[in-house]
């Protein structure tokens, strides 16, 4: 019989819960269409499910030292795909608004989780290995948003796009996550929540993979109404912001492990950044669609390390519970991932929407001039 491996389970977790935010991503302009609402709306439906993923986050890995990352697996994972079911017969912001904020209570802990997870497979294994995991999230996210392209393609509802995804992904779920191994625990004598003092590594981790997230989640957010609203397309071409963000991130993540062993964090970083800012010009200045697919490529890539190389670096700190170090982590990732570009919608409603990268532009400058000092806090 066929056994699973517990780092292949885990990989393949990652890559069913991005599948869903590829779904989500393509359909935002279907949502923001059925309830009728603004830029704004989207804007607050982004925001409350933010809210409810930190809430999660906070408080969830007291929840796994207690049970265990496979028992909030399965859960999280049955309770996501049956939220999913509703979705298309909702047409009242309000009722979205809480659907949005439970979506979150389930992500946040699903998210935690399975990076936890992760994150003791790398010490166990000791070999970088984050990156390869997160490539398999990017990889979710493509295929995710690139089918959904596909169904809005050929006219189908979207009760049976969603229908047809649940009736997969939720078994598929269930069969890896009972292919995952018993948890590694960790030393009763480390940090086991999120309040305390954080030292300085923690701090730069944070800042680091919250400017990574601000761009992936403000393609995964306003990527398809950037591609409908500025460079004026419909149909399969709203799935090219995505889809060319994810591309290059999966190229990006496949490679990662291999070339932060080669290069080192500091040296990757400051590349990453390079191409992030070199990108974001063209995004912001250009409006064709040749423009948006080069932009958004370059967009994945600058973005594609960063964030698995917090996770790998969070994980290894001496003296904290990695489930703590995941989670802080987590909470500046997906507290940004979404509450920010849920902001900007009123630089979209205000300035168009290409300029919703402006803050971005400004920031990753800064970053790039700031990093080279600290360039010996990225070694643990």
């Amino acid at each position: 019989m066929f056994k699973i491996s517990d780092i292949l389970a885990c990989r393949f977790l990652f890559y069913i819960m991005a599948f869903y935010v590829g779904l989500w991503t393509i359909r935002i302009p279907t949502i923001k269409d059925q309830i009728k609402t603004d830029y704004f709306g989207i804007g607050l439906i982004m925001a409350t499910f933010a809210i409810g993923s930190i809430v999660a986050m906070i408080f969830v890995n007291q929840l796994i030292r207690k049970t265990s990352c496979k028992l909030i697996l399965i859960y999280s994972g049955i309770i996501q795909a049956l939220l999913w079911l509703p979705i298309p017969f909702i047409n009242s912001l309000s009722i979205f608004v809480i659907i949005s904020f439970i979506f979150g209570l389930i992500y946040g802990a699903f998210e935690i989780s399975c990076n936890l997870y992760a994150s003791n497979l790398e010490k166990r294994e000791n070999q970088s290995m984050m990156s390869g995991f997160h490539a398999f999230w990017s990889l979710g996210v493509l295929i995710g948003s690139f089918l959904t392209s596909l169904f809005l393609e050929w006219d189908i509802s979207f009760f049976i796009n969603i229908l047809f995804y649940v009736i997969i992904l939720l078994p598929l779920n269930l069969v890896f996550v009972f292919s995952l191994k018993e948890d590694l625990k960790s030393s009763k004598e480390n940090k086991s929540n999120i309040f305390f003092i954080w030292p300085f590594i923690i701090i730069l981790l944070v800042i680091l993979a919250t400017a990574s997230a601000l761009t992936e989640g403000s393609v995964d957010a306003w990527g398809a109404l950037y591609m409908r609203d500025y460079i004026n397309v419909d149909g399969f071409k709203l799935g090219i912001a995505t889809l060319s963000f994810n591309i290059l991130m999966v190229i990006g993540r496949i490679f990662g492990d291999w070339f932060r062993d080669k290069l080192g964090v500091y040296l990757i970083i400051m590349i990453l950044f390079l191409f992030t800012n070199i990108s974001l010009i063209i995004l912001i200045y250009f409006n064709s669609v040749l423009s948006s697919i080069i932009g958004f490529s370059l967009l994945g890539l600058g973005t594609s390390l960063v964030v698995p190389i917090a996770y790998s670096l969070a994980g290894k700190i001496k003296g904290i519970d990695s489930g703590v170090a995941i989670s802080i982590i987590s909470i500046s990732v997906y507290g940004t991932f979404m509450a920010a570009p849920a902001s900007l919608g009123f630089i979209a409603n205000s300035y168009g929407i290409n300029n919703i990268f402006f803050p971005m532009l400004i920031l990753f400058a800064i970053l790039i001039l700031a990093i080279p000092p600290l360039k010996n806090k990225l070694k643990l």
